[in-house]
């Protein structure tokens, strides 16, 4: 039991042009990548000629990769220079491995496919201002979403009648994140909106800043409701393609088709290596894999393994609803005319038109919510959050960015707007910009530590070791959440029912979805007629109680649910075991604590069409987070309260239920 549910997120939780411009692929739905040759290398440039990332730099990135154990980095940085071809410099940089999972590893090059997570906002947040700017359509930034969306409503009737379209993209609503409702549905963005209502929130409307993936998600729906085009159509028309960013898609089956041309040379100037014969170039993916440490566990000090997250979380089908809040896959080849473009006031510097009105970006750059009214670190000032861009000053410089956080992914995405002679080397440069993503789960400090050595480096400022301080910081947080956690009684008070009478009910929210326990013996049956389809299904739709018994003896014998239930540290504590198919979890695990109380975790583990069919690629997420269930039989409603911060609740206004029972409860799941 934890001693507070607060919500406690990570700590380093990320925040939040010359030949730029040559096109990557010649169409959006074609395999092989194309560029000319003298392009495909990672950083190698004229010795006279200055770089923007710097041979120190260039080895301090090499350094913290194998410090950190981190598999890949890709990095570009762009300069806004007028001294300099269609006034922008760039440089770009991949380093270590994008695909480890085959042997000899894919590196990572300028070209490596990333998921670029909630770097995907400001996407969805400029196609929402090309949209208002479209005045025949009638929608303003302060529009109301009601009058907008059909399927739109919240548990808050203020906040259902009054929230705007600005409201939704600056996270002002009153919702906390609820990330574990959110689901593949068969209904798409329309059901995931209609689904809203029956989500608690935790502070008053407007009251305070609480980031929601399903806000941005709803705004996606937009372009379908006003001009009947997807969201994803829409991006792809109308900023993918007159900035020739035609490596970026929506699209996970097509990522994943995406292989390099035989041709292809894949070196940069510090780790120059040529692929195996081994592996027929035409056959090597373009697109990365995520890698996360399986069975962490900081509570028990168990830092896991690292793994690659073999295929990508998300299967062909299963994006569309994420889209607009974390569904880019991209290079950073194709983020040097995304950061030219934010650079130069809205105008794409190879062609001279004006992508961004003016009036749009100024939005889109100006801050609304505060998100840290004090500054975290002595070089930083307080933080305020516009349209999916958090801005704050750096040593005295501004800084416009946002992070993103996709399992086994995680990038940041920053530009420095305001550097007028404020770069040595390049004095006429006014502007700078850089892209970090990392194919580590955990690679938050290694990406901020670039970003900002980078900074530090072009500015001539003192250096200052940001890798260190995040570690540091991330060991803080765990060592506190160690200290927060309660150990189970030595003499526990019973259930109020037997623990596995729990396997003959079912438990239902309208948004989180159905929950079929299944209790786990102390010896589970070692059924040879159970199979892994049989078990793959049961988590997908649930079973009827008449065909629980059997249901419940093939998930158990499923492997990620043998791997979970090997991880319990005391094998005698009664046990019970959850399908739970959402986009970030895959199962639940309830450990009897003491009366009606029960530890719950929350895992992903890649299960079914995630299943990797290489055994040493199993990954199992989840068991550093616990959270709090009561089982709740007192009152007339009889059901399941899921508290302890599982709602992902934040803001200093924000504030957790403190009753017992369904009022006390984050997410009520009732009995039915």
């Amino acid at each position: 039991m934890q001693k507070s549910s607060a919500y406690l997120g990570l700590i380093y939780t990320l925040l939040l042009a010359s030949s730029a411009f040559l096109e990557v692929l010649s169409s959006i739905t074609q395999v092989p990548i194309k560029l000319p040759k003298d392009k495909v290398t990672g950083s190698p440039r004229p010795d006279d000629e200055p770089r923007l990332i710097s041979h120190e730099v260039e080895t301090y990135i090499h350094s913290l990769l194998s410090t950190h154990s981190s598999p890949g980095l890709a990095v570009a940085v762009v300069l806004k220079d007028p001294s300099a071809t269609v006034g922008f410099r760039h440089q770009l940089l991949g380093a270590g491995n994008a695909r480890t999972s085959l042997f000899p590893p894919v590196p990572v090059t300028p070209d490596t496919l990333f998921a670029i997570a909630s770097n995907s906002k400001l996407f969805l947040a400029l196609s929402t201002g090309l949209l208002i700017s479209n005045h025949s359509l009638n929608v303003q930034w302060t529009t109301k979403v009601a009058t907008l969306i059909p399927e739109w409503g919240l548990d808050d009737p203020v906040a259902s009648q009054e929230a705007t379209i600005l409201d939704l993209l600056v996270h002002r609503t009153g919702m906390p994140r609820h990330d574990f409702a959110g689901a593949p549905l068969e209904g798409g963005v329309p059901t995931m909106i209609s689904q809203l209502r029956y989500l608690r929130p935790s502070a008053p409307f407007r009251s305070t800043f609480q980031y929601n993936n399903m806000m941005y998600e709803t705004i996606s729906h937009l372009p379908k409701h006003l001009l009947n085009v997807s969201f994803e159509y829409f991006v792809n028309q109308h900023i993918f393609k007159p900035l020739g960013m035609n490596a970026s898609t929506y699209n996970v089956e097509e990522a994943e088709a995406r292989r390099y041309p035989p041709d292809y040379i894949f070196s940069d100037s510090l780790d120059a290596r040529t692929i195996s014969a081994d592996h027929a170039t035409e056959s090597i993916p373009v697109m990365a894999e995520g890698h996360q440490y399986s069975l962490r566990d900081f509570y028990l000090k168990e830092r896991g393994e690292l793994r690659p997250t073999v295929p990508y979380f998300q299967r062909p089908g299963e994006e569309r609803v994420w889209a607009g809040a974390g569904g880019i896959l991209t290079s950073v080849r194709d983020m040097v005319p995304w950061l030219s473009t934010l650079l130069n006031g809205g105008i794409v510097p190879q062609t001279n038109i004006t992508l961004i009105p003016p009036e749009v970006l100024n939005r889109l750059e100006t801050g609304v919510m505060v998100t840290e009214g004090k500054a975290a670190y002595p070089e930083f000032s307080p933080k305020v959050y516009g349209p999916a861009q958090w801005r704050y000053a750096y040593r005295g410089h501004e800084i416009i960015e946002h992070g993103g956080n996709n399992p086994g992914f995680k990038t940041q995405i920053a530009r420095l707007p305001n550097l007028v002679g404020k770069i040595p080397l390049f004095p006429n440069a006014t502007g700078l910009g850089i892209a970090v993503f990392s194919n580590d789960a955990d690679g938050g400090p290694v990406l901020e530590g670039v970003k900002f050595r980078i900074i530090d480096d072009l500015l001539r400022l003192e250096e200052i070791d940001w890798y260190s301080r995040f570690v540091n910081d991330t060991e803080v947080y765990y060592a506190m959440k160690r200290r927060m956690a309660i150990p189970r009684p030595q003499d526990p008070q019973p259930p109020p029912r037997p623990i596995s009478t729990l396997q003959d009910y079912s438990f239902e929210h309208p948004a989180y979805g159905l929950l079929q326990p299944c209790f786990v013996p102390p010896r589970p049956p070692n059924s040879q007629n159970s199979s892994s389809t049989q078990a793959h299904d049961f988590l997908r739709r649930g079973e009827s109680s008449a065909n629980r018994v059997q249901s419940c003896a093939a998930f158990l014998q499923h492997p990620t649910t043998q791997l979970l239930l090997s991880q319990s540290t005391v094998a005698d504590i009664p046990t019970l075991v959850i399908p739970f198919h959402r986009t970030f979890a895959t199962h639940l695990r309830l450990t009897h604590w003491s009366g009606p109380w029960f530890n719950l975790t929350v895992v992903w583990g890649n299960h079914g069409e995630h299943e990797s069919k290489d055994e040493k690629n199993r990954i199992l997420i989840g068991l550093d987070e616990r959270f709090e269930v009561e089982w709740v039989t007192y009152e007339e409603e009889e059901g399941l309260a899921f508290r302890g911060g599982i709602w992902g609740m934040e803001g200093p206004d924000a504030t957790a239920p403190k009753e017992r029972g369904k009022k006390g409860a984050e997410v009520w799941f009732a009995k039915v």
